[in-house]
């Protein structure tokens, strides 16, 4: 793990090094409830991403090879859960052994497929859907990429039901990250999201990461803030249990959900308050800070320079292969089919999963850049301007002013910064972000049949 610098400047890369991002809680009194900005650019976004997020379909048999001189992500989905949780928006499936086998037969062709194209990772991650719901299958998937590929570091998701010890020594040397689920420790928050009877409660969810931790090089604890019946004392506890176990990150999210899901939420627990999620946020500054260093807006390590779940910070372009991932390649997004049928068929036929895409500008790819940049700690301004021809004053003056009229950035020899209120600023931009392709993925799974799943 000692060579693991994820984010250093790269060339062609327009972020900085967290090592800049010290503990410190000045200006957090300015993040406050209602902030102005904070509404402006949540409308902004929206607007956003309903006109950029609209994917129409392709006839292509596979992605374009890659560009000389670029670095890549590769990012493989596995579906299938054994138990679907109803805030979740990602591609999942319930747990059926032979499709899974099929699948996971699928997904390693699809990797080859991106290996004939003349790409060469050098980072992995697996989503999910549960990764480890056929921990041989997963093995077997790590081990291809590991002979196709110079990697050099490997990132998965959990849940609680998945960290036990035999799964962990099957990941051993073969997983550098593990991120788990958690959510939260508190029993009336697990039960009301229907977390309680799949998972477990908190104790019991404790206990299994106590015997998780040191398992692997890092342990991510995923936490979510603002949850409708959750309060400040509920969030300090769930911050106090993860302080006392000392993972090596914390990332701790806001609630986000698609429109739909959001009403499933507001039906069974209640409305989400944009203005709490300010304030529980301070909450996670206060407790974590001096403990932790910050990587991004909602990630926190002990190291600082680990991998995070945000890929889409670390890389530019990325690959994603696997039913309803997406790819990102020369301004243009890539989705693969959401449909296990069709994934079938494309890759028996020697074709990837692709299905769907968009092509952005110049503009729009900067603004991507700068939002995703400050999100992740910095913003080189020659790294960027380089990479797209144009100083980012120039480019970017309207998004620059407004940022700087909101108190939200500073500048340090050449790099642009956020402040406390810039972080959660530019938490509540990816978070729509986020939604938005979690809208995607609801608009493609409503568009399955039966016979699709």
């Amino acid at each position: 793990m000692a060579e693991m610098k994820k984010m250093e400047l790269m060339e062609g890369e327009g972020f900085s090094s967290p090592s800049c991002l010290l503990p410190s809680l000045e200006g957090l009194e300015e993040i406050k409830p209602g902030m102005l900005a904070t509404r402006i650019v949540n409308r902004a976004m929206r607007q956003a991403s309903g006109k950029y997020l609209s994917l129409r379909p392709i006839d292509r048999d596979r992605l374009p090879a890659p560009r000389e001189g670029k670095h890549y992500l590769l990012y493989a989905h596995v579906p299938f859960c054994s138990t679907l949780c109803t805030y979740c928006t990602f591609n999942r499936f319930l747990f059926e052994e032979e499709k899974a086998r099929r699948y996971f037969r699928s997904l390693r062709q699809e990797m080859k497929m991106a290996y004939e194209l003349g790409y060469r990772f050098d980072s992995m991650y697996v989503g999910g859907g549960t990764t480890s719901i056929l921990v041989d299958e997963l093995c077997a998937t790590i081990d291809l990429a590991r002979e196709l590929f110079p990697l050099k570091e490997v990132s998965c998701e959990s849940d609680p039901n998945n960290i036990d010890k035999e799964t962990m020594a099957h990941l051993k040397g073969r997983v550098d990250r593990i991120s788990v689920g958690v959510q939260s420790f508190d029993d009336d928050i697990l039960k009301r999201v229907g977390r309680y009877e799949k998972f477990g409660g908190g104790e019991e969810t404790l206990s299994k990461l106590q015997a998780l931790m040191g398992a692997l090089p890092v342990v991510n604890i995923d936490l979510i803030f603002n949850f409708p019946t959750q309060d400040e004392k509920m969030l300090r506890r769930d911050l106090e249990i993860i302080k006392r176990l000392s993972p090596t990150q914390v990332t701790a999210y806001p609630l986000m959900s698609s429109p739909s899901v959001k009403s499933l939420i507001k039906r069974s627990i209640g409305d989400i308050s944009l203005d709490k999620e300010a304030t529980l946020y301070r909450v996670i500054l206060e407790e974590l800070l001096g403990e932790y260093n910050q990587i991004s807006s909602w990630a926190f390590s002990k190291k600082g320079d680990d991998i995070i779940d945000e890929y889409v910070v670390n890389h530019d372009e990325y690959v994603g292969i696997g039913s309803g991932s997406f790819s990102f390649l020369d301004g243009v997004l890539y989705t693969n089919t959401f449909s296990l049928k069709e994934y079938a068929t494309r890759i028996e036929s020697g074709k990837m999963g692709l299905s769907r895409a968009r092509k952005y500008g110049r503009l729009s790819q900067m603004q991507y850049r700068l939002m995703v940049g400050l999100f992740g700690g910095g913003v080189h301004k020659e790294s960027f301007s380089r990479q797209f021809k144009m100083p980012i004053e120039v480019g970017l003056f309207k998004e620059l002013l407004f940022l700087r009229c909101a108190g939200a950035i500073r500048e340090k020899e050449g790099v642009l910064y956020p402040t406390l209120k810039g972080k959660y600023l530019f938490l509540s931009m990816m978070k729509e972000f986020y939604i938005g392709m979690d809208t995607v993925r609801e608009e493609s799974r409503a568009r399955l049949s039966s016979e699709d799943m």
